[in-house]
């Protein structure tokens, strides 16, 4: 992050806000605070990065361009009531989880897994053989 960070298409808006660093260490444990970062355009390191905290970037793009643009994606929020726009990301194969409006990532139903659907989610595929008992 910080080495995409050094690049003068990217810009951390988030750090006039924030108090201290971004990494921080509170009771023997790592933290990192959260962070929004405008980059000029998809040929960014951080355009299209996701990271395991508080992490968001953020790039203007045509509409159209968007799906070509934000490759595979484990959450995608779409601020919009364009319902044309709302099916095209819905069959998208490459967004495994659609927020539409506003809808913290962090919501988790229990019938709506982070991840596949609810049958992936509750049975394990595998194959399975057993020898004949003599």
């Amino acid at each position: 992050m910080e080495t995409g960070l050094e690049s003068k298409g990217a810009t951390d808006v988030t750090a006039k806000f924030r108090e201290g660093d971004r990494f921080q260490v509170r009771d023997g444990m790592n933290y990192l605070q959260p962070t929004i970062v405008r980059v000029d355009s998809f040929d960014e390191d951080l355009a299209i990065r996701e990271f395991l905290f508080p992490f968001a970037s953020v790039v203007e793009c045509p509409q159209a361009e968007v799906l070509d643009k934000i490759g595979p994606s484990l959450v995608v929020t779409a601020i919009t009531r364009d319902l044309e726009w709302i099916n095209e990301l819905f069959d998208c194969p490459t967004i495994d989880r659609l927020n539409i409006g506003n809808v913290p990532t962090n919501r988790i139903k229990w019938d709506q897994p982070h991840e596949g659907n609810l049958f992936e989610f509750l049975y394990t595929r595998r194959s399975f053989q057993i020898a004949e008992i003599a």
